[in-house]
């Protein structure tokens, strides 16, 4: 008996040790809990959040910025250049959403707000074209050791109540490529390395609203001041 006490006592111990061991929640300054989401990203989520009743989407024009000093780096590149890539990062972008959302999944694109639709905010940042202008001037070839690179990230609002539900947020992908390769880049190329990168974001935003549509709830926690049920 003694032994078997004691044997209890230590394993008793050792569960308090391994719950004390556990990583607190990661929390935003607005509240949303990060939840297991693949590698390639990180995916947030209000707790008393549901996500069942969402059928419709409504996708806003992304944000853009460019990686710091990337204009001083590309005095090449005018106004009117500036304005053209912002334009077919908006499109593509959109493209590769209504590819994940409308043509694989079950959403459908709203043109007014209601119980039923989910407004989605991206955001795109640090965005980096090594070679904006390759591919302009005929007959020449202009060869780079790394992909286009950007952060790509999205708020989930929403649209009857304007409240943020979650967060989809992909990671900068490699700035080389594999084996310190060299690869020709022109504005195809550009524009092919920023359609896998909107992919992956596009799909990982479906597979964080399949999942969410899938579990309960969270209950919200009580603050200390209410009352705590019986």
């Amino acid at each position: 008996m003694r032994r078997f006490a004691s044997t209890l006592v230590l394993g008793l111990i050792l569960v308090a040790g391994c719950a004390s061991d556990r990583p607190p929640e990661e929390i935003t300054d607005d509240g949303l809990v990060r939840v297991p989401s693949r590698s390639v990203g990180g995916v947030y989520r209000a707790p008393e959040a549901t996500f069942t009743q969402y059928r419709r989407v409504i996708l806003e024009p992304p944000s853009i910025s460019f990686v710091k000093n990337w204009q001083e780096k590309h005095p090449e590149v005018g106004q009117s250049e500036m304005a053209r890539i912002r334009a077919e990062s908006v499109e593509l972008l959109r493209d590769e959403f209504t590819r994940e959302f409308v043509k694989r999944g079950p959403y459908k694109f709203a043109e007014d707000l209601g119980p039923d639709v989910l407004l989605i905010i991206p955001t795109i940042e640090e965005l980096d074209i090594v070679a904006p202008d390759a591919g302009v001037e005929p007959g020449t070839r202009t060869y780079t050791t790394g992909p286009v690179t950007m952060k790509v990230s999205g708020d989930l609002r929403d649209a009857s109540t304007g409240k943020v539900v979650g967060r989809v947020i992909t990671y900068q992908a490699e700035e080389r490529y594999a084996f310190n390769d060299l690869r020709v880049s022109n504005r195809v190329t550009n524009a092919h390395e920023q359609r896998l990168v909107f992919a992956k974001w596009a799909r990982l935003v479906r597979e964080a609203l399949n999942v969410a549509k899938a579990e309960r709830p969270r209950p919200r926690k009580p603050a200390e001041s209410e009352p705590q049920p019986n």
